[in-house]
């Protein structure tokens, strides 16, 4: 019995440990650790994000999430020091991907996404690829930025001029654009047709058959100076300067934003994105929503691109910030944005477009998905901010102006930018 006893002792002891080390290990492996995530955005789209974090935490409670919030203005000065000193939120909401992928300062995803078998085809491809440098994956999309034409119902039916649908040509919208412009007995314009957006050039050229660059993302050669995108930018000149139906951008700068002068019924039309929707909600009248327009021979085109999320190189805690990524960028988080109705989701499921489509009024969410199946990426390489700022934008000011024809000041610039994409091969 003694021997009997000191055996069950030491069984006993043995089971103790084990169930003692048990404990230990899974008390680690659930130790809370804290993750920083960064967002830009206005008091206003704090909501969503908020739903994000709830939702993240209550499915993993040992990962808290501690925000970094800040207004565009302010954003991208304060990450970028951040950058420098090593001390970047875990997980950040940016945009220009190429551009921090070859400073060295995102983690690299290819690996992580082998290992875990993270499905990213779901995710348009094009859209995909804005979050890759050199091939290799350093984030995901939340969104795309899908233009569409807003138009306020009742300017039309002074005017008897049909709603504007998919089957609107470049001439159709140009006639009906002179109907829905208004003067005054002096000859100054009281209602403008459209609102446009100086940085969605690019839609045009596209529709027109054109191309900016060879490579949205790794151009050797410029082409925006070629018939096609000459084109295309001298009749979104010819918008403002010859037939009137727009505002100049310099003009709304006096105005307003394209979001100002549609909600305030000065415009009839507005080509901008969703984003805008919330704010549009508060106008008092009835409008609507329409695809974007079919070039001269048929081709539709819309914008593709978006921000979106991205880990730190510096990250104390990759494993952690890799779940969050998943879930933020994945079906559960943009299911939350697209609910808002104003983030056209990236990620491609049932769930996210019922989630979008229920949450656009009038019925027209799924304008926005239609339309961004026709998406075609924006200049995006390593070094596109510094170009179109110091080169592009300048010569189009011109034109836009009227100081100088699109083919004139295209041609002006176009050894200069060729110039900048042959010093970088």
């Amino acid at each position: 019995m003694h021997n009997l006893s000191r055996k069950l002792a030491s069984c006993l002891l043995v089971l103790i440990l084990a169930l003692g080390c048990g404990w230990v290990v899974s008390a680690a492996a659930e130790e809370t650790v804290t993750l920083v995530w960064s967002f830009w955005g206005d008091p206003g789209e704090l909501p969503p994000n908020d739903r994000v974090i709830e939702a993240f935490e209550a499915k993993y409670p040992h990962i808290k999430i501690e925000k970094q919030h800040a207004p565009w203005s302010s954003y991208f000065d304060r990450i970028q020091t951040q950058m420098a000193g090593g001390v970047a939120p875990d997980v950040m909401f940016l945009n220009n991907i190429p551009s921090y992928a070859s400073r060295g300062v995102l983690m690299p995803l290819d690996d992580l996404i082998a290992e875990t078998g993270y499905d990213i085809s779901p995710y348009y491809p094009e859209l995909l690829r804005i979050f890759t440098f050199n091939d290799v994956v350093y984030g995901f999309p939340r969104d795309n930025d899908t233009t569409v034409f807003y138009y306020n119902k009742g300017l039309f039916d002074e005017t008897g001029v049909a709603y504007p649908d998919g089957s609107w040509t470049w001439d159709d919208f140009l006639e009906a654009a002179k109907k829905l412009t208004k003067t005054d007995a002096r000859g100054r314009t009281t209602q403008y047709a459209v609102a446009l957006e100086n940085n969605t050039y690019p839609v045009w050229v596209y529709q027109n058959d054109g191309k900016v660059f060879d490579d949205a993302m790794y151009p050797s050669e410029f082409m925006l100076h070629e018939p096609k995108g000459v084109e295309a930018i001298q009749f979104i000149a010819d918008l403002i300067n010859e037939y009137k139906v727009a505002p100049s951008f310099a003009q709304m700068l006096q105005l307003g934003s394209s979001t100002d002068l549609f909600q305030s019924g000065r415009v009839a039309m507005a080509m901008t994105n969703a984003a805008r929707i919330p704010s549009f909600q508060q106008a008092k009248f009835e409008w609507g929503i329409a695809p974007l327009l079919a070039g001269p021979t048929g081709i539709r085109a819309n914008t593709m691109g978006g921000a979106g999320y991205v880990i730190s190189a510096n990250t104390k805690h990759p494993e952690e910030a890799w779940t969050f990524l998943r879930f933020l960028a994945g079906e559960e988080g943009q299911a939350i944005f697209a609910s808002t109705g104003v983030a056209v989701p990236a990620y491609r499921s049932d769930t996210t477009r019922e989630a979008f489509v229920s949450a656009v009024p009038g019925g027209y969410g799924h304008v926005f998905i239609n339309e961004t199946e026709n998406g075609v990426l924006f200049p995006i390489f390593d070094g596109w901010v510094e170009v179109s700022t110091s080169i592009v934008n300048p010569a189009l000011d011109l034109i836009w102006i009227g100081e100088k024809t699109a083919a004139d000041a295209l041609a002006d610039i176009a050894d200069e930018v060729q110039a900048y994409l042959d010093s970088k091969r």
